[in-house]
C-alpha cells in the first residue's frame, strides 16, 4: 500500500498529492471494470447465481459476437490454426473449451505465468469470465479484454461454444494446413494438390 500510495504520489502535479483519484479508490477496494465503470470483486457476477442455468440462446448470434469479441485471439480449432486476416495465435484454442480444464491448451507465450487456473470452463464460469476475466482470474489475465456487460450476448457466445467439439465435422477435422513458404503452396497449386 505504501509504494501504490508513493507512485500515485510522484505521477500526481505537484500540490495534488491529497488528492484521490478514482482508480486509487478502485485499488484500495479491491474493485476492477465492468463495462466501463468500477464494481466491486464480489459485486461483478451478480447476474449469474450458484445454481445458473444456461437461458435458450442463439448459436448464429453466438457465431457473430465470437467474431467480434473472440476471435482476434482465439481459434476455433484443435490445432490452434489461424484462418482470418488480423487474427493472432495469443490465446487458446477455444476448441472443446466447454468442460476442460483451465490452463490445459497451449498458448503463444509459452513462459507466461498468468493464466487462469482451478477453472472448469462450464456455462457460469464462461459467463463470469466473459464478463469480467480479471475478477474471476484474481487479475492474472494477459489479454486486453475488459468483458462483455451485456448477459444475452454472454448467453448466446456460450451457446456458440458449446457447438465447437469433436462432433462438429468441418471443425474437428479441418482440411491439412497449407505450406507457409509461398513456392511450396505455388508447386502444391500447379499440382491440383
Amino acid at each position: 500500500e505504501f509504494l501504490l500510495r508513493a507512485l500515485i504520489r510522484r505521477a500526481l502535479p505537484h500540490g495534488t498529492a491529497t488528492a484521490r483519484p478514482r482508480f486509487v479508490a478502485m485499488a484500495e477496494t479491491g474493485s476492477s471494470f465492468v463495462g466501463g465503470g468500477a464494481v466491486k470483486s464480489w459485486e461483478a457476477f451478480d447476474d449469474v447465481p450458484d445454481d445458473f442455468e444456461l437461458p435458450t440462446g442463439s448459436v448464429q448470434k453466438g457465431q457473430k459476437y465470437f467474431k467480434k469479441y473472440c476471435s482476434q485471439c482465439h481459434s476455433i480449432y484443435p490445432d490452434n490454426r489461424i484462418t482470418g486476416a488480423g487474427q493472432t495465435q495469443l490465446g487458446p484454442t477455444l476448441f472443446n473449451i466447454y468442460g476442460r480444464a483451465s490452463g490445459l491448451e497451449e498458448i503463444q507465450q509459452k513462459n507466461c505465468e498468468d493464466r487462469v487456473n482451478g477453472v472448469l470452463w462450464l456455462d457460469a464460469p464462461l459467463m463470469n469470465y466473459m464478463k469480467n476475466p480479471r475478477v474471476l482470474a484474481q487479475g492474472r489475465v494477459q489479454m486486453n479484454f475488459r468483458g462483455i456487460p451485456d448477459f444475452q450476448t454472454r448467453v448466446d457466445i456460450v451457446h456458440y461454444l458449446r457447438t465447437l467439439d469433436w462432433d462438429n465435422e468441418a471443425l474437428a477435422h479441418p482440411p491439412a494446413k497449407p505450406s507457409g513458404f509461398p513456392p511450396v503452396r505455388w508447386v502444391q497449386k500447379m499440382r491440383g494438390e
